[in-house]
C-alpha cells in the first residue's frame, strides 16, 4: 500500500505540475517534478517532463540527462527520443539526433512532429529526397502544419523540382487563402522559375496577411532585381537589413544590385560576403590578408575562385598587382594555367587543386594572400578604375596562325563564333540561354559561324543543319582545351554569345565580343548600356522585355548585315591595336 500511495501522490503530482507550467508558473511545475524525483528516482514520466521543459526553457544541459534517463526507463516512447533528438540538434549532436528521430517515428509512426524534425536534420545534411519523404509523411498525417508543407516546398525547390513545388503550393492554397506562409512559398517558386512578377504578386498577398520580415523583404528584392526594377530592390534590401543589421543574406544581394548599377564605391565591401558561401571552395588562409596596403619589396599571394569567367575577369586587376608587388603567386584554375602563365610571366603560376585546398604548398615567403575576387575592393573602386585595354590575356601565337588558316578554308565573309547557351541550372540557365533555332536572323548572314558552345551541344546543331536552315562548323578539339579555344577566339573575327565563360575569355584576349544578355543579367553585364566596363573590346544587346529575345536577335542581324562587307571585316582588323574602346567596335563601322 505504501508503494502505491507514493505512485498515487506522484501521479496527482505530475497533474499539478502540469496545471501550473499551463497557468504559467514554471518554476513551480519544476519544483514539483523535483521532489517526485527525489522520492521516486526512477520516474520516466517526472523525467520526461523536466527535460522537455528545460528544453523548452533553452537549458539544454540540464535537459539532456533527464531525457537520457527518460528514453531508457521508456524505451518505446516516441515522445522521449523526439525531446531528445530536439535537445541534440540545438547542441550540435547530430548523429545521436538523427538516431533519435528515427527511433521517435519507429516506435510513433503517425508522429507528423517526429517525421517533420527528421525531415529538417536529413535536409541539413542534404540528404533532400530523404527529408522530402519525412516532409510528405508530416503533411499527410497533419496537413495543417504550415512549417511542414514550407519545407516540403523547399526541398522541392532544391532539387530542381520547381513545377511540382508549385502544384504543391497551390494545392495548399486551395485549402488555406490566408496563410501568409504559403503565399510566400508560393512567391519563391515563381522566383526559382524566374518568373518576378508572379512572384511578387504572391509577396504582395503574403504581406498583407501578416507583418514582413527580413527574410521576405530580401526575397523581395531578388524578384524586384530580376524584373530589372534595381532602385526598388535596393530600397527592398534595405528594408531588410533595417529589421536585421546582421542579415548578410540581404546585404550581400544589395551590393550585387549596386554592382548592375555600376556603383562600385558601395558595392564591394558587402561583395566580401560571398567568401562565407559554402558552395564555393577557398584554400583556408596561411598568410595576412591583403587589404591595399602597398607591395613594394612584398610578396603576394593571389588564388582564384568562382568561374572560369570570374576567374579572367577578376585577373584584369593582376597587371597592376605586378607592378606593384615585388614577388607574386597566382592560383588559378587547371583549365586556365598554361593561359595565365603566357600572360602573366613575371607571376609564378600553379593550378589551384579545388578538390584538396589544404594540400596548395608554397615555395616562397609570402607576404600577403589574396582571393582574386577582392582585388576590385582595393583596385576598382569607380568606373574610372578601369583601364581602357587591348587585352591582358595572351592566345599562343603560332595556334593562332593555325585557327587562321582553317578559318580562312571556310570561304568569304567574316568568321564569327557563336554560344548560345550558358550557366547551369543553378545559375539561370533558362534566363540566360536560347535554342539555336531563335538565332536563324543571325546565322542567315553572310558569315562563317563556328560553334563555341561547350556542353551537348552537337545536337543542336545537327537539328539545325537538317533543316536545312545553316551550318555551323565544330572543333571540339578547339573547346577541350582552354588554351585552344582562346586561340580559336583569337583567331576569329567576332565572338557572338549569350552572359557565359567565353564572353570573358574575348574580352580578356581584346577580341571584338558581342553579347546577348537578358533584361535582368549577373552583375558583370550591368542592367544598362552597351559598355562592358570590364572589357573595351565587348558591347551588350540587351533585352527589352523579361524572356523575350526577338528584339536583340533582330538587332545583332541588323548590325552583323552591316559588318558581312569585305570592306568592313578588313578595316575591323585592322583596328585590333587601337585602344580605344569605341573606335575597335566593329558594329561603329
Amino acid at each position: 500500500m505504501r508503494g502505491s500511495d507514493t505512485e498515487a501522490r506522484a501521479a496527482q503530482r505530475i497533474r499539478d505540475a502540469l496545471a501550473m507550467r499551463e497557468s504559467g508558473d514554471a518554476t513551480g511545475a519544476l519544483r514539483l517534478l523535483q521532489r517526485i524525483l527525489s522520492q521516486l528516482p526512477h520516474h520516466a514520466q517526472a523525467h520526461y517532463l523536466v527535460g522537455l521543459w528545460c528544453a523548452q526553457d533553452g537549458d539544454n544541459e540540464t535537459a539532456r540527462p533527464h531525457l537520457e534517463r527518460a528514453v531508457s526507463l521508456m524505451p518505446d516512447s516516441g515522445d522521449a527520443y523526439l525531446a531528445l533528438g530536439n535537445v541534440c540538434r540545438a547542441t550540435g549532436d547530430l548523429r545521436r539526433a538523427e538516431r533519435c528521430y528515427g527511433d521517435a517515428v519507429a516506435r510513433a509512426p503517425d508522429s507528423a512532429a517526429g517525421h517533420y524534425n527528421l525531415g529538417l536534420l536529413l535536409k541539413a545534411n542534404g540528404a533532400l529526397e530523404p527529408a522530402l519523404s519525412c516532409f510528405e509523411r508530416a503533411c499527410a498525417l497533419s496537413p495543417y502544419i504550415e512549417d511542414a508543407r514550407r519545407e516540403r516546398i523547399s526541398c522541392l525547390l532544391q532539387l530542381s523540382r520547381h513545377e511540382e513545388a508549385k502544384a504543391v503550393a497551390r494545392a495548399a492554397l486551395d485549402e488555406h487563402r490566408d496563410s501568409a506562409v504559403l503565399w510566400n512559398c508560393l512567391g519563391l517558386v515563381h522566383q526559382k522559375l524566374f518568373q518576378p512578377e508572379e512572384a511578387l504578386r504572391c509577396y504582395g498577398r503574403s504581406t498583407s496577411l501578416a507583418k514582413p520580415d527580413h527574410e521576405i523583404y530580401n526575397n523581395i528584392g531578388i524578384a524586384l532585381q530580376d524584373a530589372g526594377r534595381i532602385s526598388e530592390a535596393i530600397e527592398a534590401y534595405d528594408k531588410s537589413i533595417a529589421l536585421k543589421p546582421d542579415y548578410e543574406l540581404a546585404r550581400f544581394h544589395r551590393a550585387l544590385a549596386h554592382l548592375l548599377t555600376h556603383d562600385y564605391e558601395q558595392a564591394w565591401e558587402n561583395y566580401e560576403l560571398r567568401l562565407m558561401s559554402e558552395d564555393r571552395p577557398f584554400p583556408p588562409q596561411r598568410f595576412p590578408r591583403w587589404r591595399g596596403e602597398s607591395l613594394a619589396g612584398r610578396s603576394i599571394l593571389v588564388h582564384g575562385e568562382q568561374g572560369l569567367g570570374d576567374e579572367i575577369m577578376f585577373a584584369s586587376c593582376l597587371p597592376q598587382v605586378l607592378q606593384q608587388a615585388e614577388r607574386c603567386t597566382v592560383w588559378c584554375s587547371p583549365k586556365l594555367e598554361l593561359l595565365f602563365q603566357r600572360s602573366f610571366p613575371a607571376a609564378r603560376v600553379q593550378p589551384f587543386c579545388f578538390d584538396r585546398p589544404d594540400a596548395m604548398a608554397v615555395e616562397d615567403a609570402v607576404d600577403f594572400e589574396v582571393p582574386m575576387g577582392s582585388l576590385p575592393l582595393y583596385l576598382r573602386r569607380t568606373k574610372a578604375n578601369f583601364p581602357v585595354h587591348a587585352g591582358y590575356l595572351r592566345a599562343d601565337a603560332r595556334r593562332v596562325a593555325y585557327w587562321r588558316e582553317r578559318l580562312a578554308v571556310l570561304g568569304e565573309g567574316p568568321k564569327i563564333g557563336v554560344s548560345w547557351s550558358g550557366g547551369t541550372p543553378k545559375t539561370r540557365r533558362a534566363v540566360r540561354s536560347l535554342s539555336l533555332s531563335e538565332w536563324q536572323p543571325i546565322l542567315s548572314q553572310n558569315a562563317c559561324f563556328v560553334s563555341l558552345q561547350y556542353g551537348p551541344a552537337r545536337a543542336d546543331v545537327r537539328a539545325l543543319e537538317a533543316g536545312g536552315k545553316a551550318k555551323i562548323v565544330e572543333w571540339m578539339e578547339a573547346l577541350d582545351d582552354y588554351d585552344e579555344t582562346a586561340a580559336l577566339v583569337s583567331a576569329l573575327d567576332l565572338t557572338i554569345s549569350v552572359c557565359t565563360a567565353v564572353i570573358h575569355l574575348a574580352g580578356a584576349l581584346g577580341r571584338p565580343v558581342w553579347i546577348m544578355a537578358p533584361m535582368s543579367p549577373e552583375w558583370r553585364y550591368g542592367i544598362a548600356g552597351s559598355e562592358m566596363p570590364w572589357y573595351p573590346s565587348a558591347r551588350v544587346f540587351r533585352q527589352t522585355v523579361a524572356g523575350q529575345w526577338g528584339s536583340v536577335v533582330e538587332e545583332v542581324a541588323s548590325e552583323l548585315h552591316r559588318l558581312a562587307s569585305p570592306c568592313a571585316v578588313a578595316v575591323a582588323n585592322t583596328q585590333q591595336e587601337t585602344p580605344n574602346r569605341h573606335e575597335r567596335r566593329l558594329a561603329d563601322l
